[in-house]
C-alpha cells in the first residue's frame, strides 16, 4: 500500500464511524440483495432436473446450465467492477440486479429450446456479477475496520439462505405449474432485491470512496496488485481455499455415499449440517480474528490453512466401518472451515484495495475464484477417479500446506502492505 493510499484510507475510516445506526440499514439492504441474488444464481441448479426431463438431455447436458451460470460472473466481474468505482453502487447494483431479474422472465418466456435457455442463463450469470463487489464495498463504507469481519459475514450468510429459499420453493413451484413459472419467482426476487437496494442504499458522504471520474485502469491495476508479494500471496491462498470449498462442497456426498456406503438421505443430512455450520463459521471467524487479533487477518487465514489439514488427512481415513458419529464431526468441521473462510479474505482484500479501486479489486479476486470454482471439483473426480478418495483428499492437504507455508514466508519477509494488514 502506497503512502498516498494509506492517507486515503484514514478520511474514509472516520466516514465509517461517524455512520451511526444506518449503517445497520446499510447491512440489511445488502444481506436482502445477496440473498436475493442467490435465489436466482443458486436456484439454476435446483431446476436442472427439470429441464433434464423437459428437454430430454443427459445429466451432463442438463449441467451446463450450472455452467453458464458460473460462467456469467467470470466474464462480467471484472467490468461491473470497474463501473462500480466510477460510478458507485448504488445504482449499478439495483440496475443489473433489476436486468437479472427482467432477463429470468424472458428465459421463461422465449427459452423453448435448450440453447437459447444457456444463453439467457449466461447473461443472467453476467449481470449477477455486481452484487459480490457491490455489497461488499458498501460495506467497506459504512463499517468501520473492528465491525467489518463481522458485517461481511453476515452479508455473506445471505448466498446460503438464498441457495436454501430457492431449494426450497422453486422445486414445489416448477412440479405444480412449470419451470417457467419457477424462473419468474427467480426473476421476481432478483427485481425486489434490486428495488429495495435503489430505495434504501445511501452513499457516504466522504470524498475519497465516492464514485470516480476516471475508469480505473484494470491492467495497470491487475499487474500492481500480482507484482506485489503481499497481494500475490494473499491471492494464492484464496485459491487454495476456493479449492477446498468448492472440493468438499461438490464431493462430500458422493464420498459419504459411495465410499463410505452411507444412505443417501443421512449423507444429505450430514451435507446439510456442514452448511449450517459453514454460516455460522461466515459469521464467526471473521469476527473472532478481528475481535482478539485485530490486523492480523493474514497470520488467521494462514492458521485456518494449516488447521484444516487435520480434518482432511482425518476424513481421507475412514472406512464403511468407521463410526457415523466420527463423520459427522467432520463434515461439521470441514463445513465450518470450508464455507466459512470467505468473509475472513474478502475483507483482507478490500483492505489492501487501492481506495479509489475498492470494487475492481474484489471483481479481480472473486474472478479469480469463480474459474478455481468452475475447473477444481472435475479435476478432483478425475483424480479420485484414477486413484482413489484417499489420494484426492490428501492432494488437498499438500495444496493447503504449501499454501500456508508460502503466506508464513511473505508474513516473514518485509513488506509494506503486510506491515499494515497482517
Amino acid at each position: 500500500m502506497t503512502a498516498q493510499e494509506v492517507g486515503e484510507a484514514a478520511p474514509a475510516e472516520r466516514a465509517a464511524h461517524s455512520a451511526g445506526s444506518y449503517k445497520w440499514v446499510v447491512l440489511a439492504v445488502a444481506v436482502t440483495a445477496l440473498t436475493s441474488g442467490s435465489i436466482v444464481y443458486s436456484g439454476v441448479s435446483v431446476l436442472l432436473p427439470f429441464w433434464k426431463n423437459t428437454y430430454h438431455l443427459s445429466a451432463a447436458t442438463a449441467a451446463l446450465a450450472a455452467t453458464a451460470i458460473q460462467a456469467g460472473p467470470i466474464a462480467s466481474m471484472l467490468i461491473i467492477g470497474r463501473a462500480i468505482d466510477r460510478y458507485g453502487e448504488r445504482w449499478v447494483v439495483s440496475l443489473t440486479m433489476i436486468a437479472m431479474g427482467v432477463t429470468a422472465f424472458i428465459a421463461a418466456a422465449a427459452g423453448r429450446n435448450y440453447p437459447v435457455l444457456l444463453l439467457f442463463i449466461l447473461v443472467m450469470g453476467a449481470f449477477y456479477g455486481s452484487i459480490l463487489p457491490g455489497g461488499q464495498r458498501a460495506i467497506t463504507r459504512w463499517f468501520e475496520p473492528g465491525l467489518r469481519g463481522m458485517a461481511t459475514g453476515i452479508r455473506q450468510a445471505g448466498l446460503p439462505i438464498g441457495a436454501s429459499i430457492a431449494g426450497a420453493i422453486l422445486p414445489a413451484v416448477a412440479l405444480h405449474h412449470s419451470w417457467a413459472a419457477a424462473m419468474v419467482v427467480q426473476g421476481a426476487a432478483g427485481i425486489l432485491g434490486g428495488v429495495v437496494f435503489a430505495t434504501f442504499y445511501r452513499q457516504t458522504g466522504d470524498a475519497t470512496t465516492s464514485a470516480q471520474k476516471t475508469p480505473v485502469n484494470l491492467r495497470r491495476l491487475i499487474l500492481g496488485l500480482v507484482r506485489d508479494r503481499a497481494v500475490r500471496s494473499l491471492l494464492i491462498a484464496g485459491l487454495a481455499l476456493a479449492a477446498f470449498q468448492y472440493v468438499f462442497s461438490v464431493q462430500i456426498l458422493i464420498f459419504l455415499n459411495d465410499h463410505l456406503r452411507i444412505p443417501i438421505v443421512t449423507a444429505g443430512f450430514m451435507y446439510s449440517v456442514a452448511q449450517a455450520a459453514g454460516i455460522a463459521g461466515r459469521i464467526g471467524l471473521a469476527w473472532i480474528s478481528d475481535r482478539f487479533w485485530p490486523g492480523m487477518r493474514m497470520r488467521s487465514l494462514k492458521w485456518l490453512l494449516a488447521f484444516s489439514t487435520i480434518p482432511i488427512t482425518a476424513l481421507s481415513a475412514l472406512t464403511p466401518g468407521s463410526p457415523r458419529v466420527l463423520a459427522y464431526t467432520l463434515c461439521t468441521l470441514l463445513g465450518l472451515l470450508s464455507v466459512g473462510w470467505y468473509p475472513l479474505y474478502l475483507v483482507q482484500i478490500t483492505d489492501i484495495a487501492p481506495q479509489h479501486a475498492v470494487a475492481s479489486t474484489i471483481s479481480f479476486a472473486i474472478t479469480l475464484n469463480q474459474i478455481i470454482a468452475a475447473t477444481m471439483p472435475p479435476l478432483f473426480g478425475a483424480l479420485v477417479g484414477a486413484t482413489g478418495y484417499t489420494v484426492g483428499w490428501l492432494f488437498l492437504v499438500v495444496i493447503l500446506i504449501l499454501t500456508a507455508a508460502q503466506l508464513h514466508r511473505t508474513q516473514a519477509a518485509p513488506n509494506p502492505i503486510t506491515s499494515q494488514t497482517s
